[in-house]
């Protein structure tokens, strides 16, 4: 782009602009035991005010103790270029119907270079009384707690599966593929797969029955005994425009018999008691209450709607006699529920979860240029109390639940930082950044705001720029700039030219130190020819 006379003004904040960040479970993995007294789960959170990290960690829940960290990895490792050497994720927990063994599958990223070569990824992790047993791959517990069922990588590329006798610690591969469900595993390591039109159950020995279904198989369990399969059927559409109601179905793997139970606008989460006698699931009611827990004898009677709470119920876990459930709510709490009335205790306010960090506009980043607006994007936001960058609170700005931003102060150090944000919740969550003092990047979505001089239209493939015509571009990240409009940022030596007119004064509570090139405070123009590598990339607009 020879020839063309360049000049920037920062980045206009469009709030707004952006959707909501999707919200990702804060709670996950809900397990408990069989009268339901104890609960487990996974997440990334931490309880306010520790050193704990962010990864994903094993939680306990009872009376006595409340919520505790189970089980946690606090190092990611030695990277070797395609892997670390630790499996840090802890997800997926599963606890024995007796409470005395817990399962967890521990994963690490893939390889991500072209010559690595594959890896195993997940480890499952036993903790049996008095000892700790690990295998590869995804894990599943038997509900008896005897048997543990795995996929290591082999597992899943060729179809077969591990099933390891956790009592006299031997192992056999057994043929055909699982996806690790607990509630897809009886006492005895059998377990059930399903198929578009059936579902197929596999004993531990490797013999296999086929059972042909009624309708489409889009999610099924097993109960322990391994005498009856429950399968759903989400909504779907149907011929002549017609809709084809989401169903839940019952095989009894005796006689073959399929008995079908409810139909409904979207039931899933289905859960049995140990008994094999009671399902319980959710689905959206539509008389306004959102989506509620209901439950149904394994023969199709006694429909009943366990739940009408304003918050509506989300992934949901019952206990084996049937007496108690726990649940994440539409706002993420996790809510105890006594499954008999319908009572409701809450055990955890929606706690904070940082997602992603945008610099007005996507692309996502992890770069955090000094004295720039940083969008942190979430969820659980709303009730926000203090955000600390860097072992520091800063000011900040609550958009929404899912959006909270604030000003990375100029004096920050470059390299590793945390945004950490805190709530009314007991937990924590943050997000690492790295700060940088110069770090450009093009403000707009999906093309850079590049606009015609004196701001008479935006650059396009229909109206080009012309030679000697000085262009408008809108970034961030160009650095601090000093009393006399200079860019202090080393290698930059663009000069600015004030131009009064505030913008968006309020949007935190102080002003900036200096001059920024990288927020509205004041309309900033570049008046010099300087050469910005970056724009190069637009050429194809000019």
């Amino acid at each position: 782009m020879r020839g063309f006379r360049k000049f920037s003004i920062p980045a206009v904040l469009c709030v707004g602009t952006l959707a909501q960040w999707p919200a990702a479970a804060q709670f996950q993995g809900l397990t408990t035991t069989g009268n339901g007294s104890v609960l487990y789960f996974s997440s990334p959170i931490r309880p306010k005010g520790t050193e704990q990290t962010f990864h994903s960690k094993i939680f306990r829940w009872d009376v006595a103790g409340g919520i505790q960290v189970f089980a946690e990895v606090q190092s990611e490792g030695q990277s070797d270029g395609c892997v670390t050497n630790s499996f840090y994720q802890l997800q997926v927990p599963q606890v024995s119907d007796d409470g005395t063994v817990v399962a967890y599958t521990a994963s690490r990223p893939g390889p991500g270079g072209r010559f690595c070569v594959p890896v195993e990824t997940n480890q499952g992790t036993i903790e049996l009384p008095g000892r700790e047993r690990r295998l590869d791959g995804n894990i599943a517990l038997s509900p008896s707690g005897r048997y543990a069922v795995t996929t290591p990588l082999a597992a899943v590329t060729d179809s077969f599966h591990i099933i390891t006798d956790l009592t006299s610690g031997t192992s056999a591969a057994v043929a055909g593929a699982f996806n690790g469900s607990a509630q897809r595993v009886t006492d005895d390591a059998t377990i059930v797969t399903p198929q578009p039109s059936a579902v197929i159950v596999t004993d531990r020995s490797g013999g296999t029955r086929v059972f042909q279904t009624k309708y489409q198989v889009d999610d099924v369990i097993i109960d322990r005994s391994g005498k009856t399969v429950v399968y759903v059927t989400n909504l779907a559409p149907g011929s002549a425009g017609a809709v084809q109601p989401g169903r839940i179905s019952s095989i009894d793997l005796t006689s073959g018999r399929e008995t079908q139970l409810t139909t409904g606008f979207a039931p899933r989460n289905p859960s049995l008691t140990s008994d094999g006698a009671t399902v319980f699931f959710t689905d959206f009611n539509l008389i306004g209450q959102g989506q509620q827990m209901y439950a149904i004898g394994i023969g199709g009677s006694g429909l009943r709607q366990v739940t009408s709470a304003n918050d509506q119920i989300g992934a949901a876990v019952v206990s084996g006699d049937g007496l108690t459930a726990y649940t994440i709510t539409g706002a993420e709490r996790l809510v105890r529920i006594d499954a008999m009335s319908g009572a409701s205790a809450e055990l955890a306010a929606t706690p904070p979860f940082l997602g992603a960090a945008y610099r007005v506009f996507p692309p996502a980043t992890t770069i955090a240029a000094v004295g720039s607006v940083m969008s942190l994007y979430g969820s659980g936001l709303s009730n926000t109390r203090q955000l600390t960058f860097c072992g520091q609170p800063v000011p900040f700005k609550t958009i929404n639940s899912g959006i909270v931003q604030f000003q990375v102060p100029w004096d920050a150090s470059e390299g590793p930082c945390q945004a950490i944000v805190q709530t009314d919740s007991p937990f924590e969550h943050g997000i690492n950044l790295e700060v940088r003092i110069l770090d450009p990047q093009f403000v707009g979505y999906p093309d850079a705001f590049l606009n015609h001089q004196g701001f008479t239209g935006p650059i396009t493939l229909a109206a080009p720029t012309h030679p000697g015509e000085v262009i408008v571009a809108y970034m961030t990240g160009l650095g601090p700039v000093d009393s006399t409009g200079q860019v202090t940022a080393p290698g930059f030596t663009c000069r600015f030219d004030s131009v009064p007119g505030t913008l968006m004064s309020d949007l935190l509570t102080y002003p900036p130190r200096n001059l920024s090139a990288s927020i509205i405070w004041d309309s900033l123009q570049l008046q010099n020819a300087c050469e910005d590598p970056f724009l190069e990339s637009r050429s194809s607009l000019c």
